[in-house]
């Protein structure tokens, strides 16, 4: 695995607050105070947090299965949170899932499964080798990434860890709408164009509580 990217090198080397620098400490609270629903657009009910997961897996999972080979083995599911479709990315790919995420409470929250693993990300490293991955998954994660040195080293970084060829699988929230202080709104064409070594398409895109989510997916080149 390669060291941390420079500019985080010199941020905690000035003695720089990680965890406010990347916005994790509002997080950590938001998990602390909802558990799973923290996740979610915070408008669903508790109540509601079981049928929504049931709901978006009805819709993204075929989209995925349509995009898998039979050599796909290892998925990583990139802020996996509290797991909500981790075990069933497993099922689904039949592989091995290795899910990862800043936030120890939420992984804490997460369910076992026999070909699950959860690891803890550390100051934006994934700890995974380059080249490692054959599909990552990523699930209404980046719109929670407002800094743009911080994305950029996030796409980065899974570009590292996915191998040529291997499979992105990427939805995100692409309603136009105002920012927060710690979500970031961006237009489809922005996600499409962000992974220099992955063409992105749409590949579907389904509405929740009248905000568009849309879903895309490409594999990376080099292969």
């Amino acid at each position: 695995m390669r060291s941390l990217p420079r500019w985080f090198a010199r941020l905690l080397g000035r003695g720089g607050d990680f965890d406010a620098f990347d916005g994790i400490g509002y997080w950590q609270e938001r998990a602390r105070k909802h558990g799973v629903r923290a996740v979610l657009n915070i408008r669903h009910t508790p109540e509601e947090v079981e049928a929504e997961t049931r709901r978006q897996r009805e819709i993204l999972f075929p989209l995925l299965a349509a995009e898998l080979r039979p050599d796909d083995c290892l998925l990583l599911d990139f802020g996996c949170g509290p797991g909500r479709f981790t075990p069933a990315l497993a099922e689904t790919t039949g592989g091995r899932v290795v899910g990862v995420d800043p936030i120890q409470h939420l992984l804490d929250l997460a369910p076992p499964h026999p070909r699950v693993e959860y690891r803890r990300m550390q100051q934006g490293a994934i700890p995974l080798p380059d080249a490692s991955v054959d599909v990552v998954w990523i699930c209404l994660v980046l719109t929670a990434i407002p800094d743009a040195a911080v994305l950029r080293a996030t796409v980065d970084e899974v570009e590292r860890v996915l191998r040529p060829g291997g499979l992105l699988f990427l939805v995100e929230n692409v309603h136009r709408r105002k920012n927060p202080p710690h979500l970031r709104f961006r237009p489809e064409e922005e996600y499409l164009g962000m992974f220099p070594a992955v063409p992105l398409r749409r590949v579907g895109e389904y509405v929740d509580l009248e905000e568009r989510i849309s879903v895309m997916a490409a594999r990376k080149r080099g292969e």
